[in-house]
């Protein structure tokens, strides 16, 4: 019965405790208007962040009709439906169960609607922190997709540790968001030089992102 609670709690609020926490911030965004760009060349786009920062460009993709990779656990189920609630259309997978699946469908999906958008953090849902798990880049590779890397970070958080640390804004601060620039790979080119490359830009942007909100 508890768990029936706080499992309705966390649907019922959650779309506002996030709407009021990031919508109190002031918002420094570089590189906005770059999907629009994108999309308009029919391009399909993969917004990769890293887990632990991955709320900013959460909000921000949010009314862009994105779909978002979620996993089959229970905490999972909460942030699906609020997800749903914000705006994305899910897409239910793990490395552990339905990784496979999820991985097809996101190809299909990148391949055969244009303009499609899909969130992604490329070292999640269970790391190791910041170290790239294959899909992300293979799928970008086999899709013809452009991969839009991100970072982000918030002036005044909250974090907690697991396998990562996970930062949430407080309210009244300031929050950085970077949009780096578009990649795009081939089945032609190395998988590892262009795995180095997206991770090394995503630390890139996470540091730029830190260094910015630290001012």
């Amino acid at each position: 019965m508890k768990k029936k609670i706080l499992f309705f709690l966390g649907v019922f609020f959650g779309k506002w405790v996030l709407k009021f926490l990031y919508g109190t911030n002031e918002w420094h965004i570089e590189g906005d208007g770059q999907i629009e760009k994108l999309r308009s060349k029919g391009k399909s786009i993969i917004f990769a962040t890293w887990h632990g920062n991955l709320l900013p460009g959460y909000l921000y993709v949010s009314d862009k009709q994105p779909y978002g990779l979620a996993g089959t656990h229970g905490d999972a189920e909460i942030i699906s439906r609020i997800a749903i609630k914000l705006g994305y259309i899910p897409i239910r997978g793990s490395s552990t169960k339905g990784g496979r699946e999820a991985y097809m469908k996101i190809v299909d999906i990148l391949e055969n609607e244009k303009g499609s958008l899909i969130f992604i953090t490329p070292d999640g849902p269970k790391g190791p922190a910041k170290e790239l798990k294959p899909g992300t880049v293979k799928a970008a590779m086999r899709s013809g997709a452009v991969i839009l890397p991100t970072g982000s970070y918030a002036s005044h958080h909250w974090s907690s540790t697991n396998w990562d640390t996970f930062y949430v804004a407080k309210p009244f601060g300031k929050i950085h968001l970077l949009l780096g620039e578009p990649l795009e790979f081939s089945e032609n080119d190395d998988f590892d030089e262009c795995s180095n490359l997206l991770k090394n830009e995503l630390d890139r942007l996470e540091e730029e992102a830190k260094r910015r909100a630290a001012v």
